[in-house]
């Protein structure tokens, strides 16, 4: 009977057990992901595997594209997303439109929104998503080595001497950036964003202000979606410092303007081209 009274112990013992790690394990909800940075993130952190449809230009990692489109930003098919029916739904607002953020909301799905106004805030984003995914260990250990990236990139270039940097965002109209996290960027990377200033983030500039500002360098990014960054011909205004120097350099946009984990490497990118245009007008200025 002991034995009997024993055994029966035993085993609601390890019921009882069983029940408490299968609640102790993270849950790992399906995933559509509706912005390129986003998947990014989400492979980043351990979720790849858990994303069941996506939008055009997920193209990274490799991976990435083997998932199932849904659309684009402002397009989306609506009807096979709800079929897929998601547990989560992750996106980036700035980069869906307003009609489309309305009839996610009416779905009744959990939503993050990956959006960022600064660069530190990846390092947040990674670690939010890895643990609404399941990935909590993944996404704070990702997190921590991103913003250790980050502090060594703006103790190594901070401090020296500032460039006035033209950024063009998009070639027609001519639109630059005056703020957020694509101009703490080129300040972190010791440059002058000569439209700081602006009154939008995204201004819309005519060449004469950009001659009037004269930057030193040109920054020129080619990314999905932009392949037509050569309509504007920088060599008609040899006037400009950028133009006569040979400063006016093409960047990865793809890597610069997804505010995902790559985006520390779009910064390094960035940093560089500064530091060898700084270079190149220090030795200008040598020359007897």
């Amino acid at each position: 009977m002991k034995l009997m009274v024993i055994g029966r112990s035993l085993a609601l013992m390890c019921i009882a057990l069983s029940a408490l790690a299968e609640a102790t394990v993270e849950a790992k909800p399906t995933i559509v992901a509706l912005s390129p940075q986003s998947v990014e993130i989400l492979f980043k952190v351990g979720a790849g595997e858990q994303i069941i449809g996506t939008v055009d230009y997920a193209d990274y990692p490799q991976a990435a594209q083997l998932i199932p489109r849904l659309g684009r930003y402002d397009q989306l098919d609506m009807e096979t997303l709800m079929l897929l029916q998601p547990q989560l739904l992750v996106f980036a607002q700035q980069d869906t439109s307003a009609e489309i953020r309305q009839q996610l909301e009416t779905l009744g799905v959990p939503i993050i929104d990956t959006s960022v106004s600064t660069i530190d805030q990846v390092a947040d984003q990674m670690a939010l998503l890895g643990a609404k995914t399941g990935h909590s260990a993944q996404g704070a250990k990702v997190a921590a080595e991103f913003r250790q990236q980050l502090a060594q990139l703006r103790q190594q270039y901070q401090g020296k001497a500032p460039l006035s940097v033209f950024y063009q965002v998009w070639p027609e109209p001519l639109t630059t950036t005056s703020d957020g996290w694509m101009n703490q960027i080129l300040t972190d990377c010791g440059g002058h964003n000569v439209f700081a200033d602006a009154h939008s983030d995204y201004p819309q500039v005519s060449m004469e202000q950009v001659l009037v500002k004269s930057p030193q360098v040109i920054l020129k990014p080619k990314y999905e979606g932009a392949t037509n960054q050569e309509r504007v011909s920088w060599t008609l205004w040899p006037e400009l410092p950028a133009v006569a120097n040979g400063q006016v350099i093409t960047l990865d946009g793809d890597v610069v303007h997804r505010t995902g984990p790559r985006v520390v490497d779009g910064m390094k990118q960035i940093c560089q081209v500064m530091d060898d245009a700084r270079n190149a007008y220090a030795a200008m200025d040598n020359t007897p």
